[in-house]
């Protein structure tokens, strides 16, 4: 009996001592007793649990340390960022964002509509997280306005995964401050409109004064003197287009232009199009095609905005196609919305313009010289005015295809 107590208390201890261990005691430490195997494996014992408590605190320390820079990190950003986990729970958010949140977005365990007053940011955020990377929107999609202070404060938002692949652990939403980007381009379209409405009078002056010179006086100049009246003649008309163009696209933006909606069908759009280019198309031996869905298919819209739309983007493809080559216009039932198409076999786009093409004032090489740059500007303005979008497809040497959208006539059967 009292051999097998000798041989069975030591390993109690050991037993003892490991479940210190497990719990977080790494200072135990098991009797060295005597010089047999059971002492010197007691002796290894302590060692051990002395080391692995070594380790323990290393850890601890960098896991402190790693979290203080990243607190530190998130302090020094200076833009609002919220970090949500798998379930759209705020578990991190750094000082700009509390102050621009408020104290909902301190407590813990909030969801993003809890914090967020817009639903697409959350939207967005969802699917980020679902999808595993965050949907392609342009920046005049991202922009969330808050009201507060009696003032409007504008954010540019954007969302990246944390992790990768669809195994994401959360994601980041950040949002950049530009309220005074905002306003400086509401004060640089305000100077644009104020600045186009005074050249209109001078510019109609001007533009009388040559018709009168050229229509009474050019049979008694030099031929060199009156090719000088008609280059005024034609930069006279050129300015005048693009101060009026310049003044539509700032009423526009400014929402100051009235939008008459109505249903109009899609074959009275395409016909009115083709009446109008009808002549310019067999001048240049171009093949004008027409491809729609149904005969009966009507949009919600403006018509003389609309036509103007399509009469824009098929006055470019006739600039840029050759002879012999083919326009189409075409129109695909998409749900809801009807997408309406002009695509021509010239030479395509430039990559680098693909993105830029619909920005003010940007032509595509030199022979967009020819225009203004605010023909697609204005197109794009006043699709958004009907609540679709615009984009083009094109491949450098296959042709372009100008795609729009617009809401659909949906009739009651």
């Amino acid at each position: 009996m009292v051999l097998a107590d000798r041989i069975v208390r030591p390993i109690r201890r050991f037993m003892e001592a490991s479940r210190h261990i497990s719990a977080g005691d790494y200072a135990v430490q098991v009797p060295e007793v005597g010089s047999d195997e059971l002492s010197r494996l007691a002796g290894e014992f302590n060692r051990m649990a002395t080391q692995v408590g070594r380790y323990h605190a290393m850890n601890i320390e960098e896991v402190i340390a790693e979290r203080n820079k990243g607190e530190a990190v998130l302090a020094s950003i200076e833009d609002a960022l919220l970090i949500f986990d798998p379930q759209l729970r705020v578990t991190g958010i750094n000082p700009a964002a509390r102050r621009l949140f408020g104290p909902l977005a301190q407590s813990g365990a909030v969801g993003c509509a809890e914090v967020v007053p817009d639903v697409r940011v959350c939207a967005l955020v969802r699917e980020t997280v679902r999808a595993g990377s965050p949907p392609n929107l342009p920046d005049e999609e991202r922009i969330l306005s808050l009201k507060g202070e009696g003032r409007t404060a504008h954010y540019l938002f954007s969302v990246t995964g944390i992790g990768s692949g669809r195994n994401l652990s959360g994601a980041v939403l950040l949002l950049r401050d530009i309220t005074r980007l905002k306003q400086a381009e509401q004060l640089k379209n305000d100077f644009i409109m104020a600045a186009s409405h005074e050249l209109r009078t001078p510019l109609t002056s001007l533009g009388m004064s040559v018709d009168l010179l050229l229509e009474h006086a050019s049979g008694s100049l030099a031929e060199k003197d009156r090719e000088l009246l008609v280059a005024a003649h034609e930069e006279v008309a050129r300015m005048k287009s693009l101060v009026s163009d310049l003044l539509d696209l700032s009423r526009i933006e400014a929402g100051r232009i009235e939008m008459e909606f109505e249903p109009v069908p899609v074959e009275t759009l395409f016909s009115h199009v083709q009446s109008v280019f009808r002549s310019q198309m067999e001048m240049k031996d171009v093949s004008f095609l027409r491809e729609m869905d149904g005969e009966g298919t009507s949009v919600r819209a403006d018509a003389n905005k609309v036509a103007w739309v399509l009469s824009n983007l098929v006055s470019n493809a006739l600039r840029y196609v050759g002879r012999g080559g083919s326009i189409a216009l075409r129109a695909h039932d998409d749900g809801a919305w009807v997408r309406l198409a002009v695509a021509d076999d010239g030479p395509g786009i430039p990559r680098e313009y693909q993105s830029r093409i619909f920005q003010k004032f940007v032509q595509v090489g030199d022979q967009g010289s020819e225009g203004s740059g605010l023909g697609l500007a204005i197109c794009k303005e006043i699709v958004r005015a009907h609540g679709g979008t615009i984009w083009v497809e094109s491949e450098p040497g296959r042709g372009s295809t100008f795609i729009f959208t617009l809401p659909k006539v949906i009739r009651e059967t």
